[in-house]
């Protein structure tokens, strides 16, 4: 979460937990006006015949809204000279191809028409090597050049409700047409078959540009690791396909099985090589996880240090982070909402705030006022009704002083007294973050190792920075180590702590 306006000061002090009252009553149903329900779906860029306008015109916000360009001296170039390998093997091979390394932690990749290709570097640091990098870029170019977009019927399919429900409530127009982009919902709006289509296409043009058609499979095998080991930080019990923001793609274990019998019934005597020893030089040093300087995630607790402030989530959400807010779901229709208002109070009572400014909006009935660490805060309900469907929310505003002021909403399908516990124990922990805890967050470093003689797997993942299960987290970026001993000369990759900046 990036600094929101301008004016942002410090707030020194401690405050100390005091429990939320719970009370209030949800009002009647309130319906969206015609602009606040078109959600627009980024999706449907696919369909204007100038592909390379509309490219253009998007590229700018999905570099904002994915924390910037990451540029590192070596990497950009690599990625780039690795899409080009993949597009020359494809029908639109004569055409601009324009690739970019997003600063963010969220493992992802996709493409926008006019040849606007995009790589996360959380997708570049779960990757084992350069051959899964090529197939998932594969499976994005595929889905470009089938012009899958295009042919999509639903045009709010996979952004759903939560773009319209975090307009209204950060009043961000930004936030409005791209808040479920994050996270994937660029891949989830795809069909099934669809998406079975881009995994084949991406093998074939794996094959045709000399890489292991394997290694489309492989990746598929590191997303779905990935999804059980965000699923245990969130509480969950790690079941597959329970708590992963591409439960609307096929199921991985499906794609896996169809994308390895493509590479077998395509297989060849040629020396294909996965290109593990340049990869990894490649990405040595890469920052990993949160860019300090947007707030950094630690299990369900969200902390800025520049801010200067720390809350966690409830009980089995996931955070998502991002330029303009921050999100979390529970992977079950639950999600909440955070930003701030720099502007502040603006000499109004947190009630009359919510009535007057925040949801302005919204017909307000019961607002509860109560204290969060010993700020005034105040709390109200309401239902949103949209396509012959309801979500309840739960809004929250405490005064961070300074002219600041913080918000958070809560969407779900459902309200029980166990929800509103749960969203109770997350905006009372709204707490400002010392110096000495805000000094001692530093960057994390993705670095390569070398495994020396008599290392067992203990001593390799032994000292790592604490962003996550040392062991559980060590074997998502290291899958060799899993079920096999570590033998001397292996490289592996590990996190340490290192200095600012994102270079």
């Amino acid at each position: 979460m990036a600094k929101i306006g301008s004016g942002i000061t410090r707030l020194l002090g401690k405050w100390a937990l005091v429990p939320a009252c719970a009370a209030g009553l949800f009002l009647a149903p309130v319906n969206l006006s015609a602009e606040e329900a078109q959600v627009a779906d980024l999706f449907s860029i696919f369909e204007p015949k100038d592909d390379a306008k509309i490219g253009k015109q998007q590229h700018p916000r999905i570099v904002a809204q994915y924390g910037g360009e990451y540029v590192r001296e070596g990497l950009n170039d690599y990625i780039l000279d690795i899409v080009l390998r993949i597009v020359a093997v494809t029908e639109q091979k004569d055409q601009p191809w324009r690739v970019t390394v997003l600063n963010s932690p969220i493992v992802n990749a996709f493409a926008l028409p006019g040849g606007y290709v995009y790589v996360t570097r959380g997708l570049l640091a779960l990757a084992n090597n350069e051959a899964e990098v090529a197939g998932v870029l594969a499976h994005e170019v595929g889905h470009v050049i089938a012009r899958h977009g295009a042919q999509r019927q639903g045009r709010a399919t996979g952004i759903g409700l939560l773009g319209a429900i975090a307009g209204i409530l950060t009043q961000s127009g930004d936030v409005f047409r791209l808040g479920q982009q994050l996270g994937g919902a660029y891949i989830a709006g795809y069909s099934r078959d669809q998406e079975y289509e881009a995994d084949q296409l991406g093998v074939k043009y794996l094959g045709l540009a000399g890489y292991p058609r394997e290694a489309m499979a492989d990746f598929l095998a590191r997303m779905d690791a990935h999804s059980k080991y965000a699923a245990k930080l969130a509480g969950k019990d790690g079941a597959s396909g329970q708590f992963d923001f591409f439960a609307s793609h096929p199921q991985t274990d499906d794609r896996i099985a169809k994308a390895n019998a493509s590479a077998r019934r395509n297989k060849d005597d040629l020396d294909r090589q996965y290109g593990r020893e340049i990869y990894l030089q490649k990405i040595d040093g890469m920052l990993y996880g949160d860019d300090i300087r947007e707030g950094v995630i630690r299990g369900r607790w969200f902390l800025h240090p520049d801010m200067r402030f720390k809350f966690q989530a409830p009980k089995g959400y996931q955070l998502i982070n991002s330029t303009r807010a921050v999100y979390a779901m529970n992977g079950k229709g639950g999600r909440m909402i955070f930003d701030m208002d720099v502007k502040g109070l603006r000499g109004l009572s947190t009630e009359q705030y919510i009535r007057k400014v925040w949801l302005q909006k919204v017909k307000v009935g019961t607002v509860d006022t109560f204290q969060v660490g010993g700020a005034q805060a105040s709390r109200t309900r309401f239902v949103v009704n949209r396509n012959n469907k309801q979500l309840y929310v739960t809004g929250v505003v405490i005064n961070f002083g300074y002219d600041r002021v913080v918000r958070f909403a809560y969407e779900n399908k459902t309200s029980s007294p166990a929800l509103e516990e749960g969203y109770a124990e997350s905006y009372s922990s709204f707490v400002p973050l010392q110096y000495e805890e805000a000094a001692g967050i530093k960057p994390v470093r993705l670095v390569t190792r070398t495994v020396a003689h008599g290392e067992d797997l203990q001593d390799l993942y032994a000292g790592m920075a604490e962003v996550g299960p040392e062991k559980d987290l060590f074997i998502l970026l290291n899958p060799n180590f899993k079920d096999k001993n570590p033998v001397a000369g292996q490289e592996y990759k590990f996190l340490e702590y290192g200095s600012g900046g994102n270079g």
